[in-house]
């Protein structure tokens, strides 16, 4: 059979689940070796005195200088968000997923795969804007200087290739412009920024981000001391 004090408990109970346990725990303990030491009528005219268990609760989390729990805005259960619920473009796996897209997309789909990496770093919070700009435009800027200077290698090459065959003598060997040699000047440049500068952005991203959690993608926040 539910008493006046067993009652009293129980929605004490549940009104100190949002006070810190060992305030709680205290609270809790008194109130129960009071009670329960009464009379039955003794012990119904002390609950009227000690009113509302959630007033007690509130009142000690304002004495201890705690906050009071957060009030859900959302009232309907279809929309309210469990705790630890973020979005996809803020976890981890979809960080990782893209890092690695950057790094070897290219080979799976040649320049299409690429693209779709740098796409989805840009879509990532996981990252700071200056990291992904790191990652996306220096591989850029690397090939692109390396064709230009393959583009004035081979104008050179081709120019003092043409005074030569000009005057006496046996003019040089001629070579298919279509099959370059790819082991030899600028060829082999280009070749070694696409095989390592490439895969090599991302995988500085996947080291960027480690110790980065979705809830804090650029560390823990210090608190300062109150």
């Amino acid at each position: 059979m539910m008493t006046a004090t067993s009652d009293y408990l129980a929605r004490l109970e549940v009104a100190l689940r949002d006070v810190p346990h060992g305030l709680a725990a205290e609270i809790r303990d008194g109130i129960t070796e009071e009670l329960t030491s009464l009379e039955p009528d003794a012990a119904e005219a002390r609950i009227a005195q000690l009113g509302d268990p959630t007033v007690i609760a509130r009142e000690a989390l304002d004495a201890g200088g705690y906050a009071p729990p957060a009030v859900p805005v959302a009232t309907r259960p279809d929309a309210v968000a469990s705790p630890g619920s973020v979005p996809v473009s803020r976890s981890r796996g979809f960080a990782i997923a893209a890092a690695l897209t950057l790094s070897f997309g290219g080979y799976l789909v040649p320049v299409a795969g690429w693209f779709v990496g740098v796409a989805l770093v840009l879509m990532s919070s996981m990252w700071r804007t200056w990291e992904k700009l790191v990652a996306i435009l220096v591989p850029v800027v690397l090939f692109g200087g390396l064709m230009l200077f393959s583009f004035a290698a081979f104008t050179t090459t081709g120019a003092v290739e043409v005074h030569e065959a000009s005057g006496t003598g046996t003019p040089p060997e001629a070579e298919n412009p279509l099959v370059p040699n790819l082991l030899v000047g600028p060829h082999f440049l280009i070749i070694i920024a696409v095989a390592v500068v490439v895969p090599a952005s991302g995988l500085w991203l996947l080291w960027r981000m480690r110790g980065r959690t979705p809830q804090e993608p650029f560390g823990p926040t210090v608190s300062r001391p109150l």
